[in-house]
């Protein structure tokens, strides 16, 4: 039993790390880095994780980033509300 949950711990934050790695990848290119990160923030387990993710949440650009993406799915919700209640 012990041994299950070191394996999906190890697992976990792997996953986690591959995350943030992909996600500063994807910073300098085409794609949802931040979200990547974030992620990857959320997946891993470290000391002072609680205080970073803090942080993170009070910074302006996080605020901006967002609510570009609530607004992106809200707008796709809308539109496919729309087109069901059209036919």
């Amino acid at each position: 039993m012990r041994l299950k949950k070191v394996i999906k711990n190890v697992a976990k934050n792997t996953g986690g790390v591959f995350l943030l790695i992909i996600g500063c990848i994807l910073i300098f290119t085409p794609g949802p880095g931040l979200l990547a990160i974030f992620a990857g923030l959320y997946l891993t387990s470290f000391p002072g994780k609680p205080a970073l993710v803090a942080k993170l949440k009070k910074t302006k650009f996080y605020h901006r980033y967002m609510i570009n993406i609530e607004s992106k799915i809200k707008s796709k919700f809308i539109r496919k509300n729309k087109k069901k209640n059209e036919y």
